[in-house]
């Protein structure tokens, strides 16, 4: 029983990209688009359906490039978001994995009249010394839930939530 809590413990919480629907519609409509030239391309190579290929390089190179770009399409849009892993934030952009680690983390803050939270951290060694600032594009549901694993993970970062006075 003990080595089951365990193995959940070390299951790794994923936060998705807060994105406006309009992008969703636009990736499916590229996805779509992609894969019916991918099917044009086939027939034409086929020479089925009275479709004839004129250019069979252009064609195959098509079929090669064209569902990669649907998939990196759609990994951009319903494959992005953050990831909280044992030492580190990961920030995935699709396909592409940026790791901010947990010791690198200074301070979270949430604004209730802005779109998304902020996270600063210090820039490692190896770069131009300094701090940098991420903005975290989760549900506002999820603001206080994201930046409360992260401070709990972090040894150094708070979380701060800045209420604006109205005049």
């Amino acid at each position: 029983m003990r080595a089951r809590f365990a193995i959940i413990s070390f299951v790794k919480k994923r936060y998705v990209y807060q994105l406006h629907p309009l992008y969703h519609v636009l990736a499916a409509l590229i996805v779509i688009i992609t894969l019916a030239a991918f099917i044009v391309n086939v027939l034409r190579l086929c020479e089925a359906g009275g479709l004839r290929s004129y250019d069979h390089p252009l064609d195959i190179t098509a079929c090669v490039v064209l569902p990669l770009l649907a998939a990196l399409g759609a990994s951009m849009v319903w494959g992005s978001g953050y990831t909280l892993g044992k030492k580190a934030l990961y920030i995935n952009l699709g396909p592409f994995v940026k790791a901010l680690s947990y010791d690198n983390i200074l301070k979270l803050r949430s604004d209730e009249a802005r779109t998304a939270l902020a996270i600063y951290y210090a820039v490692p060694k190896g770069e131009e010394e300094g701090v940098r600032g991420e903005m975290v594009r989760v549900k506002r549901e999820k603001y206080d839930e994201f930046a409360k694993r992260v401070s709990a993970l972090s040894k150094r970062a708070e979380y701060e939530i800045v209420v604006t006075e109205e005049e």
